[in-house]
């Protein structure tokens, strides 16, 4: 199975730290990402207003970003706003539109760091090429299910059940038997689960986290790690006692000769 060959671009100014070399060395079995990362600086004001606010249509961005005929699969990232304010977008062309507009903080707020979102993304992507055999239909909705399993292809309508999946994501089983077995080889669902494990927030928060979803456990741990410390502490201590006991002693028989 060929990994599939990702061209990122970044549209405007990024108010969050996406980690871009962290982007360019993520190891991956299913995608790669070009090593030239595209960076477009002046975007052009956006062209449609609803509620009072600007946002960017589809129409608009697929002039912006234009077409790669070298890659797979085309990814652009941009802060503002998107049509019907989804958080992704395909656009035609074998392109996604991932837009960290309220999806940036919410993913900071919930201790992850916006790479991971980005990452947990380009992996939706990648599975959207093998299951559509790498034709991506210009809307992904039929792709994706409306309730929340934990699934990459969940749709989190409310933008704030990214958290729930986020660093936990799988494959439901109703979504694995989508991909068809003549494109993708066995092990495929498997294999990317593998890798989704490998997106985690940092050791202070798993902890803290541990904690508060387990506290009986978390107390139970922390009394055999106090009483376990205890005793390797008396026996340290007791070493070292008689340790200089027994150089006392020498030094003391040494003396004596004298």
């Amino acid at each position: 199975m060929k990994k599939v060959k990702i061209k990122l671009v970044i549209l405007g100014g990024i108010k969050y730290d996406i980690n871009i070399p962290g982007l360019r060395e993520w190891s991956s079995d299913f995608f790669q990402i070009d090593n030239n990362i595209e960076i477009i600086n002046a975007l052009p004001n956006s062209l449609t207003e609803e509620n009072e606010k600007y946002i960017y249509t589809d129409a608009q961005l697929k002039s912006i970003i234009g077409e790669r005929s070298n890659v797979d699969l085309t990814v652009a990232i941009i802060n503002q706003e998107l049509e019907k304010n989804y958080y992704e977008r395909s656009i035609g062309n074998n392109c996604y539109v991932l837009s960290l507009y309220e999806t940036g903080k919410i993913v900071l707020e919930n201790n992850f760091k916006v790479f991971h979102f980005v990452i947990q993304e380009l992996y939706y992507f990648a599975a959207v090429y093998y299951r559509s055999k790498g034709k991506i239909p210009v809307s992904d909705d039929g792709l994706t299910h409306h309730d929340i399993r934990r699934c990459l292809f969940d749709f989190n309508d409310d933008k704030n059940d990214i958290a729930y999946s986020l660093g936990r994501a799988s494959v439901c089983n109703s979504c694995a038997a989508e991909f068809d077995r003549t494109f993708v080889p066995e092990g495929f669902v498997h294999n990317i689960e593998k890798e989704l494990k490998r997106i985690k927030k940092g050791m202070f928060f798993r902890i803290r986290d541990f904690i508060r979803n387990k506290p009986i456990i978390s107390l139970v741990i922390a009394i055999v790690l106090a009483f376990l410390i205890n005793i390797a502490s008396n026996a340290v201590y007791d070493w070292i006692k008689s340790s200089i006991s027994t150089k006392s002693a020498n030094v003391l028989g040494y003396l004596s000769h004298y």
